[in-house]
């Protein structure tokens, strides 16, 4: 959050920039106090997404929007299925998409993965529960065997963090170092 402030602070001249600043604080903060991501904050940045873009492009502009809508909901879509991220997440990252645009919204996804990836093993290393849970995995793969139980079999133990600090910190690593896998065919 202290990012969005930052951001919003020095980029009050880029209506991208702040825009999605603002949102990325208003989600880290409902997600992380409340463990959700209100569709009201969703349903603002969709509408300045398609507003801006249409207004200052015209077709092409919303189309920019719409695909990028799309992007953002399809690379959230079967974590989602698969149980492993809440439909707030899904729904963050795709108007998120709506107002970077397609390509952008795939960058900051890459960056999203690797920071969401640090802070998964973050929490196995700081959850007692879980931390025991992903040692029998690590034996049991070592052993060449189907691990036992499923991280989702933790009797007690709740296994979610607040996914909105992921996507904020793949939107600012984005915008702080630009595109990753720009950066990794160069």
């Amino acid at each position: 959050m202290v990012f969005a402030l930052y951001l919003i602070h020095q980029q009050r001249a880029d209506w991208i920039v702040l825009a999605a600043s603002s949102f990325l604080f208003l989600i880290c903060a409902s997600d992380t106090l409340f463990s959700k991501i209100p569709n009201l904050f969703n349903l603002l940045l969709l509408l300045f997404a398609f507003g801006y873009h249409t207004s200052n492009n015209g077709l092409t502009g919303f189309s920019l929007a719409f695909f990028g809508l799309l992007a953002g909901l399809g690379l959230f879509l079967i974590p989602f299925i698969m149980g492993g991220m809440g439909a707030g997440d899904v729904k963050a990252l795709a108007v998120l998409g709506a107002l970077l645009g397609p390509v952008t919204i795939l960058q900051v996804f890459v960056y999203t993965g690797l920071v969401g990836g640090i802070m998964g093993l973050l929490q196995c290393l700081f959850v007692p529960q879980l931390r025991q849970t992903c040692l029998e995995w690590i034996r049991s793969i070592r052993a060449g065997l189907v691990p036992a139980k499923s991280l989702a079999e933790i009797p007690g133990q709740t296994l979610r963090f607040p996914y909105a600090a992921a996507i904020a910190f793949g939107y600012y690593a984005y915008i702080s170092w630009g595109g990753l896998l720009q950066m990794l065919a160069t």
